[in-house]
């Protein structure tokens, strides 16, 4: 059984950071549970129908709102036990989470609900592969760590791709034990599906 949850990147255009949701949260917090947030339908989509600009760019954008808006309001110091996952190497957070450290130096609403920049809560999350760009994975790893990062094809979707993504991580320049934790023992781990507990 998953030890957690699916969450679409926004319901129905609220964000995932409104209080509404917020005993979803607590309870996965208590459990140590892993939400693993797919992008859906992007707010003002309708800038995005010519040229499949909705997943390819969209889903993206989506993912990266709804990972910034759970920093900012709180929600990620608040239930500090949550696994949390992003799909599509997260979208565009690792290569502007700097920026998000800016806004939170520069504006007093980015620190009115948490205590440290906003990096610092995203680098424990998690990150799925599905960025098969080896300079987009290396960022990903750099940022948050190979002991963060999840393997991911988006297969059957039409763009993913069981062996685009082992050809991206096999050509990796990294060491063959974090290889072994980004191929599927760090998911292990955060599943809870090593028997040894690690």
């Amino acid at each position: 059984m998953l030890p957690g949850a699916m969450l679409f990147s926004n319901v129905n255009g609220i964000a995932l950071a409104d209080e509404r949701y917020w005993p979803l949260y607590e309870a996965a917090n208590d459990r140590g549970a892993v939400l693993h947030i797919h992008p859906t339908n992007p707010i003002n989509v309708d800038a995005m129908r010519d040229y499949w600009l909705m997943p390819l760019v969209g889903f993206l954008f989506d993912t990266t709102v709804a990972a910034s808006h759970l920093v900012f309001s709180g929600v990620a110091e608040r239930y500090p036990n949550i696994n949390w996952v992003l799909g599509h190497l997260g979208g565009a957070i690792p290569y502007l989470a700097e920026r998000l450290d800016r806004g939170f130096h520069a504006f007093k609403e980015c620190r009115a609900n948490i205590r440290k920049p906003p990096s610092e809560y995203l680098k424990t999350w998690y990150y799925d592969t599905v960025n098969f760009d080896r300079a987009s994975l290396m960022l990903g790893i750099e940022f948050a760590g190979a002991s963060h990062i999840l393997a991911g094809s988006d297969y059957p979707h039409a763009i993913g791709s069981i062996p685009a993504m082992k050809a991206a991580l096999s050509s990796l320049p990294i060491s063959e034990a974090d290889r072994a934790a980004i191929c599927g023992g760090n998911a292990a781990r955060i599943y809870k599906l090593d028997p040894a507990g690690r």
